[in-house]
């Protein structure tokens, strides 16, 4: 299920959160429509972007290196799209649970593993959150921005 509104709010406001327009609390109040599947997993990789610890834009100190904006253009880019999020099911929201993983004598975190690579068969993880590079081709030959398009 695609959630345009969804969608757009969370491409509008991580492209302004790179631009180090809004704040990083600003992200993280996006309100994404859990039956998207893509725009729910965008919205937890983009998780790992920033501290909740305190309030920033990101910019000195909490700027996005160039490398990385790239990545979160192709997310963008993927938001842009009316394409279905192929990718299995995979929480990018991952901290380090040291005492369950203490608890479990290690299992823990060997699970975490085994799913992550489990996860990374199912695709091309160089162009996520499309799972194939034809998929990231096609959509960088039909933009939705300054087309004409517009997607909402």
């Amino acid at each position: 299920m695609i959630d345009r509104q969804s969608r757009n709010c969370l491409a509008l406001t991580l492209r302004r959160y790179v631009a180090g327009i809004v704040h990083n609390d600003d992200l993280a109040e996006v309100q994404v429509d859990w039956r998207d599947r893509g725009a729910n997993a965008v919205y937890q990789m983009a998780w790992n972007l920033y501290s909740d610890n305190c309030q920033h834009y990101a910019k000195e100190r909490h700027a996005i290196p160039r490398e990385v904006k790239r990545e979160i253009a192709k997310w963008i880019l993927f938001l842009r799209t009316d394409r279905e999020y192929l990718w299995p099911e995979y929480s990018f929201i991952g901290i380090y649970n040291w005492p369950m993983n203490l608890l479990t004598f290690g299992w823990w975190e060997a699970r975490k593993r085994r799913r992550w690579e489990e996860f990374l068969k199912a695709g091309d993880f160089c162009v996520w959150p499309f799972l194939h590079k034809t998929e990231l081709e096609e959509a960088i030959k039909r933009p939705t921005l300054l087309s004409g398009l517009g997607r909402g």
